[in-house]
């Protein structure tokens, strides 16, 4: 095809819908957005924004047919962004997805995300080298090359339950591409579909041979093993997946399930790290993380690595957004461990319209300083309001030994029992005690 006939083939591209252009420096959308227009596009048909919000915005409202996005947008990344736009336009194949990388990293990433990325461009770019790019990706997508017009039919038997037509076409489409990592994924999709899962791993696993991060291939051995309940192996899949692709809320969320599941307690920092990427953490993820770095640091104080896990606690202080639940479970780690000031300083953080989480957390936290008179009036205090809780039980019963209340002491410890069993064992009756004395 000429230069010229393919020129004329991006401008009529652009003729047929709007464009987006997603990038947190407004020159660099200036830049862009000139290029377009400069190419042939409308300026009132171009869509320039800074944040992952807006873009999606006007995805929703305006299904633009070219999207250029940087790797990393003010609220999420480009890369989750088609991931909504291909959700939301299932239908559309002439679409046009680019991203736009900074470095060779991102870029890997970017080809690594066949048929979710279209193309990438890697700044700092030329307007030549941009303009080559564009035309290219659209001609590429309004004429594809054969192998993506036999892995378009595989796709189409494998949807119609025609299994296997599906294998005889990806079997086609592999012959038909050096590196045919798609076509193994969707072969593989197929084997999986028909219970087939030494096939499909096999499948996988060859895809990943020719492109040791592709997305699809990854995503695929990951639900494969889920499936197969082999976590440890799920959870070293979907570990590379979360250190090469940007954060992403749902992708967060199992990583840090599955590291607390298999006790890889030793990468929950790097989810943290992850975690505080996010512009906007819902409330599942925010008790995702919370909850793995809780777990995380009780190992370690376990372990006897009892700094590691104070600097934990910390980091879930700051980031629970004053949850009670989390604030109160890790008081009382603190408490048993004779962590008293950095219980004191959660405390600061714990909201005390929650009263009885409140009231038990101050109890344990401010105990260390409290003379055996108070810790037995603060403690039965709580109890007498309702307010029931192991471990606070554990300090009013040490108290009242400590006092000389023996009798007292063997009431609440009877009352423990009953409640929690598994936290204290059965006192002995008051028969059997002076029995023993005689």
């Amino acid at each position: 095809m000429s230069k010229d006939k393919k020129e004329q083939l991006f401008k009529d591209f652009l003729a047929t819908g709007d464009i987006l252009i997603v990038d947190k420096s407004s020159a660099s959308r200036r830049r862009l957005t000139k290029t377009i227009v400069d190419m042939g596009g409308k300026r009132n048909q171009v869509h320039s924004v800074a944040h992952f919000s807006e873009a999606i915005e006007i995805i929703d409202s305006k299904k633009p047919k070219l999207i250029l996005s940087d790797y990393e947008v003010n609220g999420g990344s480009g890369f989750d962004l088609f991931k909504h736009y291909r959700e939301k336009y299932p239908e559309e194949k002439k679409s046009v997805l680019i991203l736009v990388t900074s470095n060779i990293s991102q870029s890997a990433v970017a080809k690594a995300a066949e048929e979710d990325v279209d193309s990438f461009i890697i700044k700092p770019y030329t307007v030549s080298s941009l303009e080559k790019s564009l035309i290219g990706t659209v001609v590429s997508k309004l004429h594809p090359s054969e192998y993506v017009k036999t892995i378009e039919k595989g796709k189409e038997a494998l949807f119609e339950g025609n299994y296997e037509a599906a294998l005889q076409f990806f079997d086609e489409a592999k012959k038909l591409n050096k590196k045919p990592s798609l076509a193994l994924f969707y072969h593989g999709q197929t084997e999986y579909m028909m219970d087939s899962m030494n096939e499909a791993e096999t499948d996988y696993k060859e895809g990943l041979e020719i492109n040791n991060i592709h997305f699809k291939c990854q995503v695929g051995l990951y639900e494969l093993f889920k499936k197969d309940e082999k976590y440890d192996e799920a959870y070293s899949v979907v570990r590379n997946i979360a250190k090469y692709f940007p954060a992403n809320p749902d992708r967060l969320k199992e990583v840090v399930h599955l590291a607390v599941r298999t006790k890889n307690f030793e990468d929950m920092e790097l989810y943290y790290e992850l975690f505080t990427q996010l512009e906007e953490r819902t409330e599942d993820v925010i008790n995702y993380i919370c909850s793995g770095m809780y777990v995380t640091g009780k190992y370690y104080m376990k372990e006897g690595q009892a700094e590691k896990a104070r600097e934990l606690f910390s980091k879930v202080g700051i980031s629970c957004a004053g949850k009670s639940k989390f604030l109160k479970a890790m008081i009382t780690s603190l408490v048993q461990n004779q962590f008293f000031d950095d219980s004191l300083a959660l405390l600061k953080r714990m909201n005390s319209d929650d009263e009885e989480a409140y009231e038990i957390s101050s109890f344990l936290a401010n105990s260390d300083s409290m003379d055996l008179a108070q810790k037995i009036s603060n403690g039965l205090d709580i109890w007498n309001k309702g307010f029931k809780d192991p471990y606070a039980m554990k300090v009013l019963i040490q108290a009242l030994k400590e006092d000389g209340s023996d009798k007292k002491a063997q009431e609440y410890l009877e009352e423990a029992h009953h409640i929690w069993p598994d936290e204290f064992s059965a006192p002995e009756s008051t028969s059997s005690t002076e029995e023993q004395a005689a």
